[in-house]
């Protein structure tokens, strides 16, 4: 009987770790050898029993049914599971049957992390929605400020009725009106009395005297044309209210001519120049004296007849002196009319109020859209922040799919080779912009934030500038 002789082995080396064997327990490099019926390698070592190499056979077939069956199940859901993860990875290893390096991810790692990314890139397509919703408020209301500002420049340009005649643009009219207020203030400060102003009471006098003589006119006129005051809507009172109101009117405005034409013959004391009036200044002061006396008698002669008719002709002293004091009272009061327009500031004044009210309108407006301008960028400020928090927080929760991703990877690797979470540190959410997972961000695959940065630029940047320009 010969001796079997056996193949020679270098000495192992004592400096060395030992290395595992395998989880076969058959040496590294010793070949299977076949089934006879199928022409495989036998998966039972160096035995040659069949009804091993058969269960090995239905063991490889059962694992990878599980694998089929698990990673069929997870990438059909949009989900990660975390128990369903585990089993399919621990599976998928227990069908490798060999160590590996745990540097590189297998095919079904990969497919974890891609479900991962999917869910993280879900999360972010429900927060870019809203992001949209932000953005597209942050640019209506940049819109919206550009529009108020450019329509408030192009108010400089509004033409506008000039007091000299004719009508010019707003910012032409401001310049006048700058210049004349300070060609009044100038003459004040030099002591000049002409532009003072009379109290604002004492200007509204003439608009009362027109209403209170227009009340009597009209009731005297309607005691003339037999207004019957049972049913007064009547061809009389028409007729009554026409003659009230012609010399209501006219007697008015020929005192106010009469006062305008005064005031212009007004010095730097104050005080109107009688001795340089000219031949219509005079003309107009006589015939409002004129119609003043006529106004008077007028009053005086109705009212004394009302007097008598009221109380019998045994009160003429009564009715005298009721008549007298309405005509003096009239008298009076249509020459106040008269010295307000005459003494009320002087034409420099009465061009710079026109000059004023004429550019106030255009001058408003664009304040107004200036001021509603202004207070955008606070409501800017808000949406931004608004936005911002909703970035973060559609971060934080993109980052739980890859987390779990992580986790599932790691206890597979845990359960089946030994290693776990200690081999690869977490990384810190805090220490980047990027979804946070389990891993290191550079060796993960990161979600598609490229629609969600576009939204964050385009609420923080403010709208291109355009050609500004006020119309002439």
């Amino acid at each position: 009987m010969g001796i079997p002789e056996y193949d020679s082995r270098p000495p192992a080396d004592p400096s060395l770790d030992l290395v595992p064997s395998p989880r076969n327990g058959r040496p590294a490099g010793t070949e299977l050898p076949e089934d006879p019926f199928t022409g495989e390698p036998l998966a039972g070592g160096l035995a040659d029993d069949l009804s091993a190499a058969a269960r090995e056979q239905r063991a490889r077939r059962q694992t990878r049914a599980r694998v089929r069956r698990g990673f069929g199940t997870l990438l059909s859901r949009r989900r990660l599971s975390h128990r369903r993860a585990v089993a399919a990875l621990v599976a998928e290893d227990d069908h490798i049957s060999e160590s590996r390096d745990l540097a590189r991810l297998t095919h079904g790692e990969t497919a974890i992390q891609a479900v991962g990314k999917a869910g993280a890139d879900a999360e972010l397509a429900r927060s870019q929605r809203h992001l949209e919703r932000e953005a597209r408020g942050a640019d209506a209301l940049r819109a919206r400020r550009a529009e108020l500002y450019t329509r408030a420049g192009y108010r400089a340009g509004v033409r506008v009725r000039h007091p000299d005649g004719g009508e010019r643009p707003v910012s032409e009219t401001q310049q006048d009106e700058a210049a004349a207020r300070r060609q009044i203030e100038e003459e004040t400060a030099r002591g000049s009395r002409k532009h003072h102003r009379l109290p604002w009471w004492i200007g509204r006098i003439p608009i009362l005297v027109l209403l209170v003589d227009f009340s009597l006119l009209l009731y005297f006129f309607a005691g003339i044309t037999d207004v019957n005051w049972g049913s007064p809507l009547s061809a009389d009172l028409v007729f009554a209210v026409l003659l009230a109101a012609m010399v209501t009117v006219l007697s008015y405005g020929f005192l106010a001519f009469a006062g305008h034409r005064l005031r212009g013959y007004k010095d730097h004391s104050g005080a109107v120049a009688f001795t340089e009036l000219d031949a219509v200044t005079k003309a107009a002061c006589w015939s409002s004296a004129a119609g003043i006396a006529v106004l008077s008698t007028l009053m005086f002669i109705r009212m004394r007849a009302e007097v008598l008719d009221a109380l019998g002709g045994g009160a003429w002293g009564t009715a005298l002196v009721i008549a007298l004091a309405l005509a003096v009272v009239s008298a009076m009061a249509n020459f106040l009319v008269v010295a307000i327009h005459a003494l009320d500031g002087s034409h420099e004044v009465a061009r710079l109020n026109a000059l004023s009210a004429a550019v106030s309108g255009p001058l408003g407006q664009a304040h107004e859209m200036r001021e509603q301008a202004d207070v955008i960028p606070h409501r800017i400020a808000v949406t931004r922040r608004r936005a911002r928090r909703a970035a973060v927080e559609a971060i934080t929760r993109a980052g739980h799919p890859l987390c779990a991703a992580d986790q599932a990877i790691s206890a597979a690797r845990a359960a089946h080779q030994g290693t776990g979470p200690h081999g690869s540190p977490a990384s810190d959410p805090n220490q980047h912009e990027h979804v946070a997972g389990y891993r290191d961000p550079d060796s993960v695959p990161k979600p598609d934030l490229r629609a969600l940065s576009a939204a964050l630029v385009h609420i923080d940047t403010d709208l291109p500038e355009g050609p500004a320009s006020a119309g002439g």
